[in-house]
C-alpha cells in the first residue's frame, strides 16, 4: 500500500526540481540573492581586556538614528533598518544618459535587522556606553564584580 504514495511523492519531487531549473534557466541562477528576506543579522566582534569587554558591529550604511540597543535580561538586544544601497546620481558615476542601471548581483543585506547576544557574566549593565564612528557600532561593557 505504500507504493503510490512513494510514486506520488517521487512525482512531486521530480516536478519540483523541474520548475526549479526552469525558473534559474528564465532569471538567472542568481535570482535568489536578490530576493529580500524578513530580518537579517550584523556581523559582530567581541574582545576583552582587563576592565571590560569591547563589542564592534558592522552597520556600514545605517543611519545611527536607525540603531536601537538595549539591555533585556542579561543581553543586548539590536534592532534597526538599514536601507538598500543605491548607485550614486549620473554626475557622480558612470551612468549612461538614461539614468537606466542593471543589477546584476545583491549580497549586502538590507532592511531590518536584529541581533540578540548574552552578555558575559561580570558586565555591569549600568555602565554600558556606545558609539557609532566610521560604519561600526562600538559597545563598552565594563566588568563588574560578578564571578570570573
Amino acid at each position: 500500500m505504500n507504493v503510490p504514495l512513494r510514486v506520488a511523492e517521487e512525482d512531486f519531487f521530480t516536478v519540483a526540481g523541474e520548475m526549479s531549473r526552469w525558473l534559474d534557466r528564465v532569471l538567472g541562477a542568481d535570482f535568489h540573492r536578490y530576493r529580500g528576506r524578513e530580518s537579517w543579522s550584523p556581523a559582530v566582534n567581541l574582545y576583552e581586556d582587563g576592565i571590560a569587554y569591547l563589542m564592534v558591529v558592522d552597520l556600514a550604511g545605517v543611519a545611527p538614528k536607525d540603531i536601537d540597543l538595549r539591555v533585556e535580561k542579561h543581553q543586548l538586544v539590536l534592532r534597526g533598518q538599514r536601507p538598500s544601497p543605491r548607485p550614486p546620481e549620473r554626475s557622480e558615476c558612470c551612468l549612461d544618459q538614461s539614468g537606466r542601471i542593471r543589477m546584476h548581483m545583491m549580497e549586502i543585506d538590507h532592511g531590518p535587522f536584529q541581533r540578540a547576544l548574552e552578555m558575559p557574566e561580570r558586565v555591569d549593565p549600568r555602565g554600558i556606553k556606545a558609539c557609532y564612528r566610521n560604519g561600526f557600532l562600538w559597545v563598552k561593557m565594563p566588568k563588574g564584580d560578578g564571578p570570573k
